[in-house]
Parts: structure tokens; C-alpha cells; sequence
């Protein structure tokens, strides 16, 4: 990640840190407001809203620009290429050299769409000329276009820790092998798949090893790791689940599925359908983490609704019901026995709410910028020996040996 960034995401973490340990009691308001004093960010941020707008505006506003010339002077494929080449860079530089390092901006939404239209520019300046190449060569010009597209996503995540290119390097991965299938018209229908699987497996235990060392990574990098991971799950859990219940659309589509490609498939695919909910619950609970919580209770939803078409004991709402019921019952029953133990708690866990769980690991840094602005205590001194606080012996004795 640049400096710039890095160095302005610290500050930043510090700070909110800082609010966090206010709003839970830690440190009083004076102590949050000095440290928010001293660790005042140099780059400019705005809301989220306005960086939506700014990003919306940047890119109607550059599409504009584009289109301009190419009306005016009627171009074709060949001249839509010279402008695509032209303005890439263009808009490249400008996001890089004068927003960021000369504004200062802080992920304001103007950069990020210079940015990212910067790489589908160039994807599109070759892509665009092969209209006339042939079938063949459009479609080997389409995907390295497709291959364009998911580096230049994933040198925006390691160079400014976008975690919107982050997502898009996820779909762009994710739709890889099948453009790759289209292309050297693999016979097998069900091989993309499996790369699939493979790739986004890979990129799950990846993000997931690096997120183990989160205490030392910017802001920027666990948010990009965060989506990665998430993504990467999301896209495993639909490809096994889509792939285990493709009989549906024979219902819904008439669609008549071919043949898999291992006679073991389906049941695995079943399994996975059941286990990966349970896997991510398991992890979110025993490592805190919240993503982790909401895919586990989201995919476990999914489950229930679509292994009925495997797994069923009644009709669909008899069966969502009694599930219902058994997960509040469940929950119920949780809180009640963490309460009934001592203090409230059973081992490490609590029916009580806790603090905010820590997203990016600066409590030390935030404790060490805190710490100086905190009142020194008043400790009394111990009783004891006073140094020249009296003489010994008697008025009579004084000169006597």
C-alpha cells in the first residue's frame, strides 16, 4: 500500500479506537478529544453518501468525456481504441498524482472511479478492435480483456487497499474458468466447475492464513481481506449448492441437466451444502468474527430451504417452522445456561454484551497514545523513617559520649 494511505489509515484507527474505548467508559471524553486532536488524519474524508455521489459524478463525468470526441468526429473501433489508450493513463495519473498525492484524499470516491475505469478502459482497448479479427480472436481479445481486468483489480487492493476492487478481483476469478471453457471449448460441461471450486478455495485459505496477522496490516488490507474471504465463501457455498440442486430447473426452466462429471458428485455437493454453514458458524464463534456469524446463519438458511428437495420429513412451511422454532429454542436455552453460571458466565463466554470486538487490533497503539494524556495518580507514601525529622537521646545527653 502507498505511504500515504498506510501512514493516513493508522492515524485514523487510532482515533476511532480511541472513540470506541470513550463510548464503552475507558477513558473520559477530554482524553478521547486530545487523542483525536493529536492524531488528526491529513487527508481529506468525506461520509458515505457524498462518496457515492463523487464516485457517480466521476463516472458519468468521465464516460462523458470519452463520448464526446467519439460523436463528434464519428470514430470506429479503431478510433474507440486511441481513446481508450489515451484516457487510461490519463485518468490513472490524475487519481494517483494530483487527488491522492496532491489533494490528499481519503478513499473520497472520485479516486476509486478514476481508478477503476482506468483498468476497464484498457481492458476495452483490447477487446474493442478484435470485432473484425474473427470469432476466434474476439473471443481470445475478450478474455485477455477478462484477464486485464482481474490484475488491474488486484493491483488497485495491494497498491490503495480498495475493498471494492477486492470484490470485483473476486468476480472477475470467479468468471475465469468459464470464459477460459468457452474459449478452448472444453467437452467436459461440469470441469469449469471444479476449477471453480479449486480457485476460490484457494483464495478462502488465503485471505483467511493472512487475516491471522490483521494486528499488523493496514486498515485498508483487512477490509480487501475481509471481502476476499467472504466472497470466496459465498462463491463456494452457491457453486456446490447450485451444482447439487440443478434438478430444480427442470421444473422451473425445463431445463434438462446433463450427466455429472464423478457419479459421486451430487452427494458430496450435498454434504458440503450442510457443512459449510455449520464450519463458518463454528469459526465466527471461536475466533469473533462477525462475517463469519452472518454467512453461517445465512447459508444455514439457504440450507434448510433447498435440501428439502434431498432431505424432507413434510411440506416446505411445516419444515421452516419446526426449524425455527428449534434455533429459538436453541438460542434460548444457550443464554439461559451461560446465565446460570457463575458470575453470569460459563468459561469465555457470557450472556452479558461485551465491548465492540476489535476490527483492526490497535488497542496497543491506542492505549500508548492514550496513555501519556491520562492523569498521573496520587500515591501516598508508605509510613516509615523520616530523615531529618528529630535527634536521638535526651536535651542531657546531647554532649556525652
Amino acid at each position: 500500500m502507498i505511504a500515504l494511505y498506510e501512514k493516513g489509515e493508522r492515524r485514523v484507527a487510532v482515533v476511532e479506537e480511541a472513540r470506541r474505548w470513550q463510548e464503552a467508559g475507558i477513558v473520559t471524553a477530554e482524553q478521547a478529544a486530545m487523542v483525536a486532536e493529536r492524531y488528526r488524519p491529513e487527508l481529506v474524508r468525506v461520509n458515505v453518501f457524498i462518496r457515492i455521489l463523487l464516485g457517480l459524478f466521476t463516472t458519468v463525468g468521465v464516460a462523458a468525456l470519452v463520448a464526446l470526441p467519439a460523436v463528434i468526429f464519428e470514430v470506429k473501433e479503431v478510433g474507440g481504441t486511441l481513446l481508450c489508450l489515451i484516457f487510461a493513463p490519463l485518468c490513472a495519473w490524475v487519481a494517483d498524482h494530483e487527488l491522492i498525492a496532491g489533494r490528499r484524499l481519503y478513499r473520497c470516491g472520485a479516486e476509486e472511479a478514476l481508478l477503476l475505469q482506468a483498468v476497464g478502459m484498457l481492458a476495452l482497448a483490447v477487446a474493442i478492435p478484435a470485432h473484425d479479427w474473427g470469432h476466434s480472436a474476439e473471443r481470445l481479445a475478450w478474455l485477455v480483456a477478462h484477464v486485464i481486468v482481474l490484475g488491474g483489480a488486484v493491483l488497485l487492493t495491494v497498491r490503495y487497499g480498495y475493498a471494492l476492487a477486492a470484490f470485483g478481483a473476486m468476480l472477475a476469478l470467479a468468471g475465469l474458468p468459464f470464459h477460459v471453457a468457452d474459449v478452448l471449448h472444453w467437452q467436459q460441461p461440469h470441469l469449469p466447475r471444479l476449477v471453480l471450486l479449486l480457485l476460490l478455495t484457494v483464495a478462502a485459505s488465503w485471505a483467511q492464513l493472512r487475516l491471522v496477522g490483521r494486528n499488523s496490516l493496514p486498515r485498508g488490507y483487512v477490509w480487501s481481506l475481509e471481502t476476499v474471504r467472504l466472497a470466496a465463501w459465498a462463491g463456494i457455498y452457491l457453486d456446490v449448492n447450485l451444482f447439487a440442486h440443478r434438478l430444480i430447473w427442470r421444473e422451473w426452466l425445463g431445463w434438462t441437466p446433463v450427466d455429472s462429471l464423478f457419479p459421486w458428485s451430487d452427494h458430496f455437493c450435498v454434504l458440503l451444502t450442510a457443512i459449510l454453514p455449520v464450519v463458518a458458524f463454528a469459526m465466527g464463534i471461536g475466533r469473533r468474527d462477525r462475517a463469519l456469524l452472518w454467512f453461517g446463519v445465512v447459508s444455514a438458511i439457504l440450507s434448510i430451504l433447498t435440501l428439502k428437495y434431498y432431505v424432507h420429513f413434510g411440506h416446505l412451511a411445516e419444515e421452516l417452522t419446526a426449524a425455527g422454532l428449534l434455533v429459538a429454542g436453541l438460542a434460548f436455552g444457550l443464554l439461559r445456561w451461560l446465565r446460570a453460571g457463575l458470575k453470569r458466565c460459563r468459561g469465555a463466554f457470557t450472556a452479558e454484551p461485551l465491548l465492540e470486538p476489535r476490527l483492526y487490533g490497535l488497542n496497543a497503539e491506542a492505549l500508548a497514545a492514550i496513555q501519556p494524556l491520562a492523569p498521573a495518580a496520587r500515591v501516598s507514601q508508605a509510613e516509615g523513617f523520616q530523615p531529618g525529622g528529630g535527634t536521638f537521646g535526651g536535651g542531657g545527653a546531647s554532649g556525652r559520649y
